[in-house]
């Protein structure tokens, strides 16, 4: 499994380029534009599996290159929010636009019930790592 990470995070690292984004980068817009609602820095670092520090220095670039905004938390003083701007919505549809292409390419032929069977199990994977969940 971690082979086959490695090989998704090589393969998908330049699907920003286009934007002038990192795969980092691409990685954080993406959780900034997907979310349900604004998410912290450090929401997004536990959601990766990454730092609070790491995540904080690409979500510092990505407001001083214009793709997103932090604003003010009501729920907390110190974690800000992330909202995309316009222009992060644009570079990140850019960027889905070249991953869709790039996955109907590397799955073409593959059986999509086998496809829809996989993804729900990885994503049930995810859930219990998540949430601490996982039977012992």
């Amino acid at each position: 499994m971690l082979r086959t990470q490695a090989r998704l995070l090589t393969a998908t690292a330049d699907f920003g380029a286009g934007e002038g984004l990192t795969g980092a980068q691409l990685l954080v817009l993406t959780a900034v534009v997907r979310g349900d609602r604004p998410p912290t820095v450090p929401q997004i670092a536990r959601s990766l599996g990454h730092s609070r520090q790491a995540v904080q220095r690409l979500a510092d670039a990505l407001v001083e290159i214009g793709m997103v905004e932090a604003v003010d938390n009501p729920d907390h003083k110190r974690a800000r929010l992330l909202v995309p701007t316009e222009r992060g919505r644009a570079a990140y549809a850019a960027a889905d636009a070249v991953s869709r292409t790039w996955a109907a390419e590397v799955t073409a032929g593959l059986d999509p019930a086998a496809l829809a069977a996989a993804t729900a199990t990885l994503r049930e994977i995810r859930t219990r790592l998540e949430t601490g969940t996982t039977p012992r």
